[in-house]
């Protein structure tokens, strides 16, 4: 499994996440999912939210956001900067899951020549 993902800005996704999370009430840690299309009447969709970091976490830390910072000092009533939860743009990042085994593996026998 593997990602490549990067951050941008774009105004009507912004728009429509803000106000997806206040028609259910969605407060903290959030992370939505979509797709921003072409060709269509609503080029914004909206497919899932999850309420908690999720897939986006590590490109928006590496895009600069504070996530864990300021969710402790939410959970715990300490001040907040929300300026620390924004982004740079045009961050790039590529995850993948890899398996490493530590046990040998057997060895085939040699193939027999004809």
């Amino acid at each position: 499994m593997s990602m490549v993902a990067a951050t941008f800005h774009h105004e009507q996704a912004m728009t429509l996440v803000k106000a997806t999370l206040a028609a259910i009430g969605a407060t903290g840690s959030c992370d939505v999912q979509g797709f921003i299309t072409t060709g269509h009447p609503d080029p914004v969709v909206i497919t899932e939210v999850n309420h908690r970091l999720a897939a986006g976490f590590r490109l928006s830390e590496a895009a600069g956001a504070d996530l864990i910072g300021k969710t402790l000092n939410g959970l715990f009533d300490l001040p907040v900067d929300h300026h620390r939860l924004a982004y740079r743009a045009d961050v790039h990042l590529t995850k993948y899951v890899a398996e490493l085994s530590t046990q040998p593996r057997p060895q085939q026998p040699p193939r027999s020549q004809p």
